[in-house]
């Protein structure tokens, strides 16, 4: 190996630390050059400071607002469910739905709100159907709209629910095991422990149809009239009574009609009424047919020919009852009536007279003009009397009332004697000294002329009673005549213009000691439209269009311009 060989070595490593020595230097330069740059990087300007504060700050409010928005977002949504909640099961209890309908089609009426709130027995109200089965047919939803507001007037004594007989018939089982007959779709059933009654869907929707003569496209006209709040209450009444008074009415002759067919729909509106308010009526042959014990009151109603002197006995061992009395019995003239000379004998007995001549109102001011099922004996309808309830004893369960009493077809009935062996008479409703007496002419040329006719104040009710005193115990029976059915006719009866219904009720109520009536008129279904003028039309739409849309747009330019400049 050569020297120079030897020698390189060494010189490489001193080669190597001079090259080190440099390259420290070289880094040391570029470090120093580099140095003035890098701090002056991280130097700012006291412009740059502030803006860099201000920025802090307003990433600060956004985050503050920010948040406090979400917070605020979150609790408002909390309380609006909350608050959602409450009001839904507040309303199933209470059903806090307001009722805009002019008809008052939803409200229910304030007899029935007393009596259900008086309620302290639980009942169980069954639909027979789905509930979308009201609740999606504009005419049916009142049904369910009613049935809600007696369950919220019940003080949780009533409860609904709905069934679908074909879908789930095991839950019928507990409610037809209580009944004799079927329930069928629609039908409301209540239920008290073993007690059941069925609503029919007939019962809660009538429909009536007529035909317009004027109208050849489409003739006939069908109408809907709501009649469940009396049906549903009676069911009610039927399930909490459990001793209901028994009537007989005496409507059957040798198997045919007692009354002339002209009276057919008052009397069956009387039934109707009766039953409606839980007495049970049971129709009788007073040929043939005894009088049950059972039967507090018999009703007469004004029979077309003369009664038999077996037929008058049969009312006079009824009124008799073995020498125990307390029965009733209520007789209802009529315009259309033969002769009946023994009936008129077996009521004067008991201090009454049925004159013949019908009684009218002289008083064009106070006179009624009345719509009645049938028409006849060419009497001027606007010429009806107001009468007026004259005894308060008898009277004491009729209800005060602004709507008046009315007299159609009323034959006079005469207090014969007020006091006789044992019989005492009083009148229970009177006209006014306007009143006259009118007697069509048999002649169809001859006018009645009112002026030459009787006026004066006369009866349209009377009643006769026979008591006597046992041992300080007073023991009697009652006859009620009035001069006609038509005080309870169909028409009248369903109006809220009158208190007819409200008043017979009543009557019964007092004379069997039954405490508590209603009667609640029906409710028509059909729509009605409301008109506005042209000039509303174009108010609204102005609005509607643009004054609402124009004014949300402000608000939010507004908005929006105020948190931009924060």
């Amino acid at each position: 190996m050569s020297k120079n060989q030897n020698e390189d070595p060494k010189k490489q490593l001193e080669e190597a630390a001079e090259a080190s020595e440099e390259t420290a230097a070289s880094t040391a330069e570029i470090e120093a050059a580099e140095e003035p740059s890098a701090k002056k990087k991280h130097e700012r300007t006291p412009e740059e400071d502030a803006e860099r504060a201000l920025n802090k700050v307003k990433r600060r409010k956004k985050l503050k607002y920010g948040t406090l928005a979400t917070v605020i977002t979150v609790v408002v949504i909390a309380i609006v469910v909350v608050a959602n909640v409450i009001s839904n099961v507040l309303d199933k209890r209470y059903n806090w739905n307001i009722d805009l309908t002019s008809s008052g089609l939803y409200e229910i009426d304030e007899q029935t709100v007393s009596y259900l709130n008086q309620l302290t027995t639980d009942i169980d109200v069954a639909v027979m159907a789905e509930e979308s089965y009201y609740n999606t047919n504009s005419k049916f939803k009142v049904v369910q709209e009613t049935l809600n507001r007696f369950a919220a007037e019940s003080n949780g004594h009533i409860t609904i629910k709905y069934i679908d007989m074909t879908q789930n018939p095991d839950a019928v089982k507990p409610y037809s095991d209580y009944y004799s007959g079927e329930f069928a779709e629609g039908d409301v059933v209540m239920k008290n422990g073993e007690l059941v009654r069925a609503v029919s869907f007939d019962d809660l929707i009538k429909t009536e149809q007529s035909y317009d003569y004027t109208n050849y496209q489409n003739p006939v006209v069908t109408k809907y009239s709501f009649i469940g709040e009396q049906s549903l209450l009676s069911a009610i009444m039927g399930v909490t009574d459990l001793n209901p008074i028994t009537i007989a009415f005496l409507d059957k002759m040798n198997g045919g009609s007692t009354y002339n067919q002209n009276d057919i729909l008052c009397y069956n509106t009387m039934q109707e009424l009766l039953e409606k308010n839980n007495y049970k009526v049971q129709s009788l042959d007073i040929s043939t047919d005894a009088i049950p014990e059972e039967c507090t009151v018999a009703i007469l109603p004004g029979p077309s020919s003369d009664l038999t002197e077996a037929q008058i006995q049969k009312l006079t061992d009824f009124l008799y009852n073995g020498g125990q009395y307390g029965k009733k019995l209520l007789y209802f003239a009529s315009p259309y009536q033969g002769e009946t000379k023994k009936l008129d004998e077996f009521l004067e007995v008991w201090g009454i007279g049925i004159g013949q001549d019908l009684v009218l109102e002289g008083n064009t001011a106070s006179a009624q003009y009345v719509q009645i099922a049938v028409a006849g004996r060419g009497i001027n309808a606007n010429s009806v009397p107001i009468v007026t309830p004259t005894d308060a004893e008898v009277n004491k369960n009729l209800v005060a009332s602004k709507q008046p009493l009315v007299a159609p077809y009323c034959r006079n009935v005469k207090q014969l004697f007020e006091t006789n062996s044992g019989r005492t008479t009083k009148a229970l409703l009177t006209t006014a000294d306007t009143a006259f007496l009118y007697a069509p002419s048999e002649d169809e040329n001859t006018e009645f002329d009112p002026s030459t006719a009787e006026h004066g104040t006369f009866n349209a009710a009377v009643i006769g009673t026979q008591s006597f005193s046992v041992d300080n115990v007073v023991k009697s029976s009652d006859v009620v005549a009035f001069g006609s059915a038509w005080f309870v006719d169909y028409v009248i009866s369903g109006m809220k213009a009158y208190d007819n219904p409200n008043y017979f009720v009543g009557l019964m109520n007092s004379l069997t000691g039954k405490e508590g009536m209603i009667t609640i008129a029906e409710k028509s279904l059909d729509m009605t439209t409301i008109q506005i003028s042209e000039g509303a039309v174009k108010g609204i739409r102005t609005v509607v269009m643009l004054a609402f849309p124009l004014v949300i747009a402000i608000v939010g330019i507004v908005v929006y311009v105020r948190r931009r400049n924060k």
